[in-house]
């Protein structure tokens, strides 16, 4: 595995799927197996009584939650049947602290500057709200802020956190500031991860290759919905979805919905360019 873990707000889904795309490796995103993995584990105290502990407490709650789910990502890896082929691994739950197996140059941790942070908490409460059904907004007066105000105090324990582990181990991290050059992080990542991007071998172009990015995309299609049916939302977002052409280096992201999605491919893969791409594309 290539790990790329850090504070929320630091962009690692985005950057981990360019990196993974451009370089014909299978991108495994934590957190698209979240209700997954809550279905294989001990059930756990809700997200706003561990904020009401305090931002310490609430910190030592998602660590050691992230140590349970560790043995469940490894195992989600190993069942795609990849040989060698190293996959790259992205999410908040990547402490530095489980890093002991994982050698030197496969791992980095990124960490945004506060108003990062801040914004993209804020970002995904506006996107919550929006596709929220009117009767389940109502319900929740006043909550959202004050769960923020936790949420971004917690994660600032996080992210001193990561800086503490990762320094003692010798592990690399990446300053990410409030108003990020994306490529010179993007190009930063690659050089922590250079030497066992040198050597991993891809995905061969082809069957190989779409068959894993179709797998991404089943993931993305079974969290979206049952987070739609856990948070109580009237809809869903537009989400990206990778290009399933299984050409080498191909960056397309088809932009939809589960549904979109699922009738899109109900008899061809999806392709997300050339002149019969349709839908919106991006990168």
């Amino acid at each position: 595995m290539l790990w790329i873990g850090g504070a929320t707000g630091a962009g690692k889904s985005t950057l981990a799927r360019a990196l993974a795309r451009a370089q014909d490796l299978p991108l495994q995103p934590v957190d698209l197996w979240t209700y997954d993995h809550v279905r294989r584990m001990p059930p756990a105290a809700p997200l706003d009584d561990d904020l009401a502990r305090g931002p310490e407490a609430a910190a030592d709650a998602f660590e050691a939650h992230g140590r349970q789910r560790l043995g469940l990502v490894l195992a989600d890896v190993r069942a795609r049947g990849l040989g060698m082929v190293p996959a790259v691994v992205e999410g908040p739950q990547l402490a530095p602290a489980l890093a002991g197996p994982l050698p030197r140059g496969r791992g980095v941790w990124l960490l945004p500057d506060p108003e990062r942070t801040r914004l993209a908490r804020e970002q995904r409460l506006a996107v919550q709200r929006q596709h929220e059904s009117g009767r389940q907004a109502a319900h929740q007066p006043g909550t959202g802020m004050s769960r923020i105000a936790r949420l971004i105090q917690r994660d600032a324990v996080l992210a001193a956190r990561i800086r503490r582990d990762a320094a003692r181990s010798g592990l690399p991290t990446i300053d990410v500031p409030a108003d990020p050059d994306w490529a010179a992080v993007a190009a930063a990542i690659e050089s922590a991860l250079g030497p066992a991007l040198r050597e991993a071998p891809r995905l061969e172009p082809g069957s190989a290759l779409s068959r894993q990015r179709r797998l991404e995309n089943a993931a993305a299609v079974r969290q979206g919905r049952l987070w739609q049916r856990a948070a109580g939302l009237a809809t869903l977002p537009d989400y990206p979805f990778a290009c399933e052409c299984g050409g080498s280096g191909c960056r397309a992201t088809w932009l939809g919905t589960p549904d979109s999605y699922q009738a899109r491919t109900e008899r061809r893969p999806l392709v997300t360019h050339g002149p019969a791409a349709g839908g919106r594309v991006s990168g």
